[in-house]
Order: C-alpha cells, then structure tokens, then sequence
C-alpha cells in the first residue's frame, strides 16, 4: 500500500511538471500580448482598407491644389530647330508640341526659333472660383468617407477582440471543469474552443494588419458600464455625428455647383497674353517678334451639349436630395435596432451582476451575455457615431 501511495504521488508530481512546462513552452511562442487599444492603435495604422482610404485623401488633396493652379499665369518656352528647302511658307503644327512654328519659304541649313508666351485668365464667368470650391467640397467628402471607413474598421476590431475575448474565457470555464470531472465530452468541448480560438485569432490578425505567423495573445476584461441613454437622444447624436450625413449633404452641394458651372459656360472668357519671338538662321538673319494681346471667347451654339449636360446634373441633384432622405430614414432604423438590442442585454447583464451560480453552463451563458452586452454597445455607438 505504502509503494502504491508513493508511485501515486510521483505520478500526480510528474503530471504537475508536465503541465508547467507545457505552460512555460506556450507562453514563449507568444510573441505579443494585444490590448484593446493597442489593437484599434495597429488598425488605424496598418489595416489595408484604413490606408487605401488614406491615399484617396492625400490623392483629393493634391486635386485641391491642381484646382488652385487655375488663379495663377501659364509660362512656356518653345524653342526648334530645323533644316527645310520650302516654296512657300508653311507650319509645324503638333498636339504634342506647345506652340505652331513658322517655317519661311526658301531653302535653309539651320533655321531655330525661340518662343517665351505668358496668359492669364481675367475672367471665365466664375469657373475657376466654382472648380476650386468643387475640388474642396471632394476632398471633405472623401475625408468624410476615410472616416467612415475607420469607424467601421474600429468597431469590428472591438467587436472581435470581445468575441475572442469571450472564447479565452469560454477555455479557462472548460479547463476548470474538465480537470474535475475528467469527462470525454469537455475534453472534445475544450480542444473545439481552442481550434476555434485559433481560427478566430486569424482573422483578428487580418483585421489588425498584423503578419499571420505572428503569434499574439489578447488581454481585457469585459467591464459593464451603466449608461443613462435614451432612444430620442441615440437618434439626435445619429444626426449630429453620423459621416454619411455629412457625405450626403457634400455630394447634393456638389451636384449643384456641378448645375451652376453648366450656367457658367455660356459666359464669355476673357484672357490677356503676352508673348516673344526670336527667329534666326545660318545667314545672320535675325528677327525679333513679340505681342501683347486681349483675348474674348464667347460660346454661341454647340449643337444642344450644353442644356443636355445642365439636365444630367440636374438630374444628379435630385437624385442626392433623395438618397440623403433614404439615408437619414436608414440610419434612423440601425439606431433603433442597436438601441433595442443594447436595451435587451443590458437587462440581461443586470440579472447576473449578483448571480453566484457555480455550475459550467451558467458560467459559460453569462460570458455569452457579458460578450452580447458589448457588441450592443459597440453597435449602438457605431449607429449614432460615437465610439
């Protein structure tokens, strides 16, 4: 009896080895333990939609400044050289060339000519000042949708680190009822939460931007809040901090400055140039041009185009009123749901703040409830816009 007691023990000793050094050997292949705000931190940096949006910004940006350069002069330079024999004089006439160059009639080894021209715009009906406006209200939208973007990509990054945070806890549950029952099935139960806790941390990786071979643990606590909300003020935020509002109210300003600009062609341009000629060839033959020149275009008649686009635009115009009034009635509709659903699991939450049940499966259904509380909560502040 006395052998039996002690090869008992050493067994039971070697067990608690075991398990320490299969504890130690898994802590040293995690390379990063994650909190939530260093997740949403790595997500606003590193995730792929967060950066395209980022370049489309920078991108409507460099636009804003393409639109300012309609204010300033145009310069250019235009120098050639050519050798020709001709009857009469002709032209080099190119699309890819700045300028036409004369060519004089006669015979010549080298002939160059050199052309310094300068015009500003005076006046063009307000088409510079509304191209610039338009360009402005373009980069505020687009930052507008970026924004968009992030919140969605925060929310899903809350929302997940929750998720996963609420299967590790799921794990400890099995681990700790297991090692007192020893039973077949909460073995099965505890490996098919550990493949699933793996599975998710795989998408959590995505998500974040970080590499999938990374290995990454979570840290948190699930902390339950007593918010004093209302369904009248949830909508009120909605319409106050909502970006697709504001995408919507850009766009529908947008279309009508896109409708004024059509107005604007039928005013004539008016432009001043200058410009500075210099001729010469292999004789010594010189001559030096130059002009200065007020120039205005005024659009008489082309075929109908005109009303046809001032119609499209139009068009593009009502049509933006009516999607921010669909809009509006959908964002209406998510901060109902969200306020219903966080109004569900927060009466749940309140039920178990005092529950001292031991048994596994009511351990197991309160984190399914703490886990549902924040993801009502998470919702609820992306519907009305605030994290």
């Amino acid at each position: 009896m006395k052998k039996f007691s002690i090869l008992l023990l050493s067994l039971c000793l070697v067990c608690q080895v075991s398990d320490i050094f299969a504890a130690q050997k898994a802590e040293q292949e995690i390379e990063r333990v994650l909190t939530l705000d260093e997740c949403i931190r790595l997500a606003s940096n590193i995730n792929h939609d967060v950066l395209i949006n980022k370049e489309s910004v920078l991108l409507a940006e460099q636009r804003v400044k393409e639109a300012k350069s309609l204010y300033f002069p145009t310069l250019d330079f235009n120098f050639n050289i050519s050798r020709f024999s001709n009857d009469v004089a002709t032209t080099i006439n190119s699309h890819s060339l700045p300028a036409i160059v004369l060519l004089p009639d006669g015979n010549r080894e080298y002939f160059y000519s050199a052309k310094l021209s300068l015009w500003q715009n005076l006046y063009n009906g307000g088409r510079t000042k509304a191209t610039n406006k338009l360009a402005k209200l373009n980069y505020e939208k687009i930052q507008n949708n970026s924004d968009i973007k992030r919140n969605e990509v925060i929310g899903n990054v809350r929302i997940n680190f929750y998720k996963n945070l609420a299967t590790k806890e799921k794990i400890e549950v099995y681990k700790k009822y297991s090692k007192k029952s020893k039973s077949a099935t909460l073995k099965n139960k505890l490996e098919i939460m550990q493949h699933q806790y793996e599975m998710d941390l795989m998408d959590f990786l995505v998500l974040i931007g970080l590499e999938l071979d990374t290995k990454v643990d979570i840290e948190g606590k699930m902390e339950i809040r007593d918010l004093d909300l209302n369904l009248q003020q949830c909508i009120l935020w909605a319409y106050q901090f909502r970006p697709e509002i504001k995408t919507t109210q850009y766009q529908e300003t947008m279309d009508n400055i896109a409708v004024n600009l059509i107005y604007m062609e039928k005013f004539p341009t008016l432009m001043l140039g200058a410009a500075y000629d210099y001729l010469g060839d292999d004789t010594d033959q010189k001559e030096k041009d130059w002009y200065v020149s007020l120039n205005l275009n005024l659009p008489l008649f082309e075929g109908g185009a005109m009303f046809s686009r001032l119609k499209q635009n139009k068009i593009k115009a009502r049509k933006s009123a009516i999607e921010r009034s669909q809009i509006e009635e959908k964002i209406k509709l998510e901060v109902r749901k969200a306020y219903s659903e966080y109004e569900f699991w927060s009466n749940k939450v309140s039920k178990i703040k005092n529950d001292k049940s031991t048994s596994m499966e009511q351990e197991l259904l309160n984190i399914d409830i703490k886990y549902n509380y924040m993801k009502s909560l998470i919702d609820l502040g992306l519907a009305i816009g605030r994290q």
